[in-house]
């Protein structure tokens, strides 16, 4: 099984859920990731990766497969390599 990464390279935390589609025992809730920090999800497949605001105002989301990297520079600058 391999992992879908994500970097926040914001100075703020961020709320981030990644789904659960091909790992059972995945949580998808969300979680908040610290700034300046990278998490990891065990994942095997592709996944919807969503980000939200503080106060669930705007969001956003990409679908990428595992073994990506996700750079979270805010809602609207989030890269995928």
């Amino acid at each position: 099984m391999g992992s879908i990464v994500i970097h926040n390279a914001t100075s703020s935390p961020i709320s981030v859920s990644v789904s659960a589609y091909t790992n059972s025992k995945g949580n998808d809730s969300w979680f908040t990731g610290p700034a300046h920090k990278r998490d990891s999800w065990e994942r095997d497949g592709w996944e919807l990766v969503a980000f939200k605001n503080a106060d669930d105002t705007d969001r956003a989301g990409v679908y990428v497969p595992v073994d990506s990297i996700l750079t979270f520079h805010g809602l609207k600058n989030i890269v995928v390599s």
